[in-house]
């Protein structure tokens, strides 16, 4: 195969030829003494992919193939002092008995605790009726027996947010929010 000293990447002088190469990205015949190694980032650094290619076509390297270098952790604090508004580990917890089967008035003292436990035996519908303050709590219903237990605001006309029975394994209830208008799950 004769090829000519003629073309966009094999221009040549006739009195002083060079060898040809085809290169490996375009398939393109080039004049060897251009040709190039083609580089890629593989894990810490860069590695010659095996390519030899024409410096038109070459690819620029690119970073992300590196492997990520990690910063190591904070170095902990000597003697922290966390807010003691945001980690408050004292939970104010009241305990109300509902066997009675009335509806039941929680004082505004009750009503201000942070979770509050119904136990006893249901042996009527009940409804626990909560003083119009804004207030989120959570809502325990440890109570046994065939019938449900509402919670409703005071004076408020409308049927209550029926509280769930509390889960067997944590004995843990909905958080349950009073925003002067009704009751409302916060979390279930």
């Amino acid at each position: 195969m004769r090829i000519g000293s003629k073309g966009k990447y094999t221009r040549q002088n006739k009195q002083k030829p060079r060898g040809i190469g085809t290169c490996d990205y375009s398939g393109l015949m080039v004049r060897h003494s251009n040709m190039i190694q083609q580089y890629q980032y593989r894990g810490n650094g860069l590695v010659w992919t095996g390519f030899w290619v024409n410096p038109k076509f070459a690819d620029k390297p690119n970073p992300q193939d590196l492997i990520p270098i990690i910063r190591l952790d904070p170095v902990p604090l000597n003697h922290a002092r966390p807010d003691p508004i945001v980690y408050d580990n004292t939970i104010s917890t009241i305990t109300i008995d509902v066997s009675g089967g009335i509806d039941i008035l929680l004082t505004e003292q009750q009503f201000d605790n942070m979770v509050i436990r119904f136990i006893g035996v249901l042996t009527n519908n009940i409804t626990v009726f909560i003083p119009n303050t804004f207030n989120e709590f959570y809502a325990i219903n440890l109570a046994t027996g065939g019938f449900t237990l509402a919670m409703q605001i005071e004076g408020n006309a409308a049927p209550g947010l029926i509280i769930p029975a509390a889960d067997p394994l944590t004995n843990t209830g909905p958080l349950v929010s009073n925003n002067f208008i009704s009751l409302n799950f916060v979390y279930h």
